[in-house]
């Protein structure tokens, strides 16, 4: 019976990996629900924003702005990369460092600083001793708004200062619950969009003016999707890596029973059988 008992402490240890794995998919279940709303809501304003700077940036073909126009020789490159503050969630991070790393192969010769969003991305630039300018962890959504804003305004400010010539953000973008995709996008200088429409615009007081209120909201609102997409994603990764655990768990118990079954009815064959030899020999 040492193979049966060998069994039965297997499924009792299967058992609660089960237990925990099923734990963790009702509460990334829930999670995931939440910030899925969030990006449902948050996209409109999202894109009417982009909307109204690609309509003024169609206005002021002829006008120069720095966060625009950028520089002539890019020498200093940040990434924001954004991953998660925990484990458990499949290939997510893997994606995302291998992302950040092909980044950093493709802008080789230059200065590149990175702005970490989440523990394991933190983890990983500090582990490679890689230049981290900033880090944010614990991120919450009563408080990812004013994050967003900040980051943004460090970055223009970065700029301005000559500390970035260019800035990059790499997040997971949500796409559905079973469905997310890597996006690398460059988002200072900010790449102007080519619309339909050819209007003319009177700026009161300015178009620098009003460029440099409005750049810093545009970034505020794009990191700020691009934080609630990511989160979104997550979630969603995890939840699918937990439900394919306790799937797999859920198997083995099945198998484990099987096996512990018939090992337990051999013994039991076996024990009668010596039993039946033994009253046959008196």
């Amino acid at each position: 019976m040492a193979g049966s008992k060998e069994i039965k402490n297997r499924i009792t240890s299967v058992k609660s990996t089960h237990q925990i794995t099923k734990a963790m998919e009702i509460v990334s279940s829930t999670k995931f629900k939440r910030f899925s709303t969030l990006v449902n809501q948050s996209k409109p304003y999202s894109k009417s924003m982009a909307g109204i700077l690609a309509n003024i940036a169609a206005g002021i073909k002829n006008e120069k702005h720095p966060l625009f126009d950028g520089r002539d020789e890019v020498k200093k490159v940040g990434i924001i990369v954004m991953a998660s503050d925990r484990g458990l969630c499949g290939g997510f991070n893997n994606q995302t460092m291998k992302e950040m790393e092909r980044l950093m192969a493709e802008n080789s010769g230059k200065d590149v600083s990175v702005i970490a969003i989440g523990k394991k991305a933190r983890d990983y630039c500090k582990k490679r001793d890689y230049d981290l300018k900033a880090e944010y962890v614990q991120l919450i959504p009563e408080t990812m708004f004013e994050k967003a804003k900040e980051i943004s305004e460090n970055i223009v400010e970065y700029f301005y200062e000559g500390i970035f010539d260019e800035v990059y953000v790499i997040y997971n973008e949500f796409i559905s619950a079973m469905a997310t995709e890597l996006v690398t996008k460059k988002i200072l200088p900010v790449e102007k969009v080519e619309v339909e429409e050819n209007t003319t615009y009177i700026f009161e007081p300015s178009v620098e003016g009003i460029l440099s209120s409005l750049l810093p909201k545009y970034l505020n609102i794009q990191l700020y999707q691009a934080i609630l997409e990511n989160t979104a994603s997550e979630h969603s990764a995890r939840k699918n890596a937990m439900k394919n655990a306790t799937d797999n768990a859920e198997d083995m118990i099945k198998d484990l029973t099987l096996q512990y079954n018939r090992e337990r009815q051999a013994a039991i064959t076996q024990e009668l059988s010596e039993i039946v030899s033994g009253a046959a020999a008196l």
